[in-house]
């Protein structure tokens, strides 16, 4: 199965590693399915998607491009929060981002923790999206990176979607 990452460009930076969730622990709070405790990989299963997610973050007037990377996991690796027992609260997609959303990750790591013997263990689990109500987030476990294949796959231009004053 493959699912899509994207990084903006700014400045000096030209590269990235799609598989490094060191960002997911940064920010005063952490992000929008976890807190500054508990690391996790974001994703998107449809491109466009993950590149819409950078694009609405704060500063976006500043992306130079956009690097997308396709990230490859193991079929049947992905799994719902209903096969993992996990509700979202009902404020999941406030904003500013409600505390009782960011436990999400920390809940889905728990799970995969306790996942049955002798039954492959998930990978990732499929997350709503709070900018698209058709495409799904995934959330990757970044223990298990060494199970997966990213590669960068395109830059995108970001210079026509900008604002531009005559």
């Amino acid at each position: 199965m493959r699912v899509f990452r994207a990084r903006a460009l700014r400045g000096g930076v030209r590269t990235f590693d799609p598989l490094d969730s060191s960002g997911s622990i940064s920010g005063p709070r952490g992000w929008r399915f976890n807190d500054l405790s508990t690391e996790i990989l974001y994703a998107a299963e449809v491109e466009a998607l993950a590149i819409l997610e950078v694009a609405v973050r704060p500063g976006w007037e500043s992306i130079e491009q956009v690097l997308v990377a396709t990230i490859e996991v193991p079929d049947d690796a992905i799994v719902s929060l209903d096969e993992l027992g996990i509700v979202l609260p009902a404020n999941w997609n406030a904003r500013p981002v409600a505390d009782d959303s960011r436990v999400i990750g920390r809940e889905f790591l728990d799970a995969v923790a306790r996942w049955p013997a002798g039954r492959p263990r998930p990978i990732g689990v499929r997350v709503p999206s709070a900018v698209s109500a058709s495409d799904c987030n995934v959330l990757l476990d970044p223990s298990r990176r060494r199970e997966c294949r990213a590669r960068i796959t395109s830059r995108v231009p970001f210079a026509t979607l900008r604002w531009t004053v005559s």
